[in-house]
């Protein structure tokens, strides 16, 4: 995207006739998109804030005329940021997003190809070559950063969801005054236990207990792993006055945990959470 040797004036005036169309570039998309299918997010999208984007992106990619690569990609680089996450969360695919950009870039060479046409002043194949490819460059490049921030993006909503699905599969229920219950469903990876180590103390705090029950009865495995975390949980209820009683150690996880040299000394056991809650409550 270098400027090469065509005339600074010459470039204000392409960037000013592609400006000045913006807005009908905008209703065309707009209308194009909207043909979709009615399951499409740009059919029943929000049509003023798709129209705003839209003019926000012809303004930053016609400053390949005007402005050095780094500014241009500057401008691209701020659009794609805010626009990517805007459209992850309004559930657009990637899919959809290459074929809009497809239309938007077929657009607006329609319109570069237009102005070279309808100028008096005679372009050479030398002068459609060079535009077209001053546009296809920075329609690539477009198309990759935006591609970048959407899936930084899209990782960072799947991130939260994870976060979120993962401490609701961990909450502690009281019971009554000062008593809780912790029931723990299913695998226990790395990442959660230690949500369950960070959450667990955190809401045992909040709810002032003085006792916690932590029901192992639907998990499938307890392994080194698990059984480290929760005796760190253990010690850290500990050290805020919450005394904590495990319940549900099924048979073939005390099996395992014995081969495994896994030791519950010093901790109080029941075989189920009913025992537990009878005994101490």
């Amino acid at each position: 995207m270098t400027k090469g040797c065509y005339s600074v004036g010459k470039r204000e005036d392409i960037y000013e006739y592609i400006i000045g169309r913006k807005e009908e570039l905008a209703e065309e998309w707009l209308e194009r998109s909207a043909g979709g299918g009615a399951e499409s997010v740009f059919h029943a999208g929000d049509k003023g804030k798709l129209h705003l984007q839209h003019d926000k992106l012809i303004e930053a990619v016609s400053r390949i005329f005007v402005e050095s690569n780094n500014e241009f990609k500057v401008h691209i680089d701020e659009w794609s940021g805010s626009v990517a996450a805007d459209w992850v969360k309004s559930g657009v695919t990637m899919h959809e997003t290459i074929s809009q950009f497809r239309v938007i870039r077929t657009d607006y060479w329609n319109s570069v190809k237009n102005y070279i046409l309808s100028e008096k002043q005679e372009f050479s194949i030398e002068d459609a070559f060079y535009w077209s490819n001053l546009v296809n460059d920075a329609f690539d490049f477009i198309m990759e950063n935006f591609a970048r921030h959407f899936e930084e993006a899209h990782k960072n909503i799947l991130s939260s969801q994870q976060q979120m699905i993962t401490e609701l599969s961990s909450p502690v229920i009281p019971v009554k005054r000062g008593i809780g219950i912790l029931p723990l469903v299913g695998d226990i990876d790395t990442y959660r236990a230690r949500i369950i180590l960070e959450t667990g103390l955190e809401q045992a705090a909040k709810q002032k207990l003085d006792m916690l029950f932590i029901d192992l009865s639907a998990v499938p495995i307890v392994d080194t792993m698990v059984a480290h975390q929760l005796f760190q949980l253990i010690d850290a209820l500990r050290l805020i006055g919450v005394e904590a009683i495990l319940s549900g150690i099924r048979p073939e996880i005390a099996q395992t945990a014995v081969q495994l040299g896994i030791e519950f000394r010093g901790i109080k056991t029941q075989a189920t959470l009913m025992n537990a809650l009878e005994l101490y409550s």
